[in-house]
């Protein structure tokens, strides 16, 4: 089971586990899926039934900070509690803090970063409620009643990031670079990927780079790098199927995520794909 609690005394302990199939799904994705009983409940038996793992992002959350309307937040706790635990909470952290470390082995899928900071909070939750819908009951709801912060803070975050993208593609050394880049030349995994997705940003100077697309890039990076499926903006799924594509062009052992968007019936072709997991196929399991 993806996250477990045990106490430990007076302690509670808690465990998290990321499990094949592992699958993300971005903000606007979780609302279109929420929305739908058919399509909430078809993802629900999708994970649980193969035991996998929703990768759900401190990000993903916060910005469900953007929807005024109530009714987005009910349906998105509605499509929660019929996964719960089948989740890893995952801390989003700024692009270039996570791209200048980790694996430099392409072939080695890393684990996303957990968030022990909300970890630790359910964790009191599930103390005295016990079970798992009463624990992560309201996730979604906290950010609703924070959401001006919370707006403030996601600005705050995507802003700078496009402060620093855009000084950096106007250095000529710095395109030219990005252009020679191989998937061979010792860069960890998120720096490859974070540069191939960002690849046509960079060369094209003309391109705006807008406080969203900064926060599109923070979605995008650990779901391709860490998942199976990911469900994404259709910008980011052209990103990742080229990316893909140097993959198979340059014999690259390096698997990453099979990316969909909701053009074209992609939350069907998601779906779809989930659902011909196989059951009894051996799963990868990582602990955190």
């Amino acid at each position: 089971m993806p996250i477990s609690f045990a106490f430990d005394g007076d302690d509670v302990m808690w465990t998290q586990q990321f499990v094949s199939p592992a699958v993300y799904l971005d903000t606007f994705a979780i609302r279109a899926i929420s929305e739908s009983d058919e399509l909430s409940m078809r993802f629900a038996q999708g994970i649980r039934g193969r035991n996998g793992t929703w990768l759900l992002a401190a990000l993903s959350m916060g910005e469900f900070a953007r929807f005024a309307d109530p009714r987005h937040v009910d349906r998105a706790e509605w499509l929660l509690a019929q996964v719960v635990p089948y989740i890893y909470l995952c801390l989003s952290e700024p692009v270039a803090a996570r791209a200048a470390t980790g694996e430099t082995t392409t072939a080695a899928r890393p684990l996303p970063p957990a968030d022990h900071r909300n970890m630790d909070f359910f964790s009191r939750r599930w103390a005295q409620a016990q079970s798992f819908q009463e624990t992560f009951r309201g996730m979604f709801q906290i950010v609703h009643e924070n959401r001006d912060k919370m707006v403030e803070t996601l600005d705050e975050v995507a802003s700078t990031l496009v402060a620093s993208l855009g000084i950096y593609r106007q250095r000529e050394p710095y395109r030219r670079k990005a252009k020679a880049a191989r998937l061979d030349d010792g860069r960890t995994r998120q720096q490859i990927i974070s540069g191939e997705l960002l690849r046509e940003l960079i060369l094209d100077t003309n391109a705006p780079i807008t406080n969203n697309e900064a926060l599109d890039l923070m979605h995008a990076v650990d779901a391709v790098d860490c998942c199976d499926l990911v469900l994404l903006d259709k910008a980011w799924e052209r990103r990742a199927k080229a990316l893909h594509k140097r993959i198979a062009e340059t014999n690259t052992d390096m698997p990453i995520a099979q990316c969909f968007s909701m053009r074209n019936g992609g939350i069907e072709e998601f779906l779809a794909a989930l659902e011909r997991w196989p059951v009894s196929s051996p799963l990868p399991t990582h602990l955190a």
